[in-house]
């Protein structure tokens, strides 16, 4: 056995690489395994409380399609644990929603945003309405990993919690679950960030008090959304963004101070979140041993005093990571690394400006005149202000490039490997290549 994050370290020489519950690893993890082993099976629950519903198989279908054209699919359909037809599985099927189903494809055929009904639902009043509460919970069931039974209990009676969807002719189209957290008082707030109490859930003001040592986080109170699903038949229409809007609206509108969400970071995810403002402030150090991910939380401002925190929390964030890609974040994918160091359009946060010095230093290295060794504090400043740049103008090789040499200090051998060229003289003509185009840039070289 060898977990996903060290198969991405140490490569294992295999004539056949099993991949189990493929579903919970990242789907750029799964594609780098597939594009390293000529042989790989990938093998996952897509139904019941183990399964990954309809979304992973659809999703990763356009990945097998473009990199292994005639790739077979197997379903096993006879039971292990027990017999085909066990009446106790059928009863906690049906006691437990396990065997609940989205609308059907046809039914959101239509859907999109001007079209779906924004809602809170009540959760007594859905509770009693067992087919919406059957599609709403069908797809979550579809939409993430290892849907547990007791998921159904929290949704139902779990404290804090809220339920939004969206609404395309009576069929629920998308659905978000948002916990009420923080609100703490003053005593309460400095044991928290002492490390002496831990109240049970209240995620983002407890990792804001306790790992960012703002204490003020643990008094506000934050809209966290731990769960947002689209139709797999609807997405990539702007559901998702729309829903996520009108929660924030309805959070704001609550007097909530921020809203926030923590997740397994990927590109994908995080290019969504980014798009709604919200914005990185904190990555886990430590990877999830099953899905190989680094845990990042977001956040975006919805009141002053939520505000006064955010930039707060978000300049540290950028002024520390960039260190921490050096050591503790060393081995964080280089592209993951660049799309969480990106600002937003019209952030006031940036990294320092290169002087006049830089620019003639950075222009000589471009042109090979002068030595990697000799131009290292210049390509580092160069690399932070242009890697956070909204408009960055660098392809994904050179993105890559910038992060694992001048940011996470790797190799002239481990970036040939990454980048699949000869050797040293070939990265140093891409490093200069790249150098030279971001000095180009509006702000950056002028």
């Amino acid at each position: 056995f060898h977990p996903p994050d060290e198969l991405l370290r140490n490569p294992a020489d295999a004539e056949l690489l099993l991949v189990d519950e493929a579903a919970a690893i990242p789907a750029p993890l799964l594609t780098t395994l597939l594009e390293r082993h000529a042989r790989i099976v990938f093998a996952t629950t897509v139904h019941g409380y183990e399964g990954t519903g309809r979304g992973f198989a659809v999703r990763f279908r356009r990945t097998l399609d473009a990199l292994a054209p005639g790739w077979r699919e197997l379903r096993l359909q006879t039971p292990i644990r027990w017999a085909a037809g066990d009446p106790v599985e059928a009863f906690v099927f049906r006691a437990l929603l396990l065997d609940a189903n989205a609308a059907a494809d046809e039914q959101v055929a239509d859907a999109v945003p001007a079209r779906c009904e924004f809602l809170r639902l009540d959760r007594e009043a859905l509770a009693a309405d067992e087919p919406t509460l059957s599609q709403l919970f069908g797809l979550l069931v579809q939409a993430h990993y290892r849907t547990r039974p007791n998921d159904l209990r929290n949704l139902l009676d779990g404290p804090g919690l809220r339920v939004y969807a969206l609404r395309h002719r009576a069929q629920i189209v998308a659905t978000a679950l948002v916990a009420a957290e923080g609100g703490f008082d003053a005593d309460m707030a400095q044991a928290i960030a002492a490390g002496k109490r831990r109240p049970r859930g209240h995620l983002i003001p407890q990792s804001l008090a306790a790992h960012l040592g703002l204490a003020e986080g643990a008094r506000l109170r934050c809209a966290r959304v731990m769960r947002i699903a689209v139709h797999p038949a609807a997405q990539r229409r702007g559901l998702g963004g729309l829903l996520l809007r009108r929660v924030r609206e309805q959070a704001q509108a609550d007097g909530f101070d921020l809203l926030g969400a923590s997740f397994g970071a990927s590109e994908e995810l995080l290019a969504f979140w980014h798009n709604e403002e919200l914005l990185p402030v904190r990555l886990g150090f430590s990877r999830d041993h099953a899905s190989g991910t680094h845990s990042v939380m977001l956040l975006r401002p919805l009141s002053g005093r939520g505000g006064a925190l955010f930039d707060t929390a978000r300049a540290r964030f950028l002024a520390d990571f960039a260190l921490q890609l050096a050591d503790p974040l060393r081995e964080l994918e280089p592209l993951l690394a660049a799309r969480l160091l990106r600002r937003q359009h019209g952030e006031a946060v940036s990294p320092a400006r290169l002087g006049a010095d830089d620019r003639q230093v950075l222009q000589a290295f471009a042109d090979a005149a002068r030595s990697f060794e000799d131009c290292l504090g210049p390509l580092y400043r160069l690399a932070l202000q242009g890697l956070s740049d909204p408009a960055c103008v660098l392809d994904a090789g050179e993105r890559q490039l910038l992060v694992a040499k001048l940011l996470q200090r790797r190799s002239w051998g481990e970036l040939a490997t990454l980048l699949t060229v000869p050797g040293r003289a070939a990265v140093l003509a891409r490093l200069r290549q790249a150098a030279g185009r971001l000095r180009q840039m509006p702000g950056q070289g002028d």
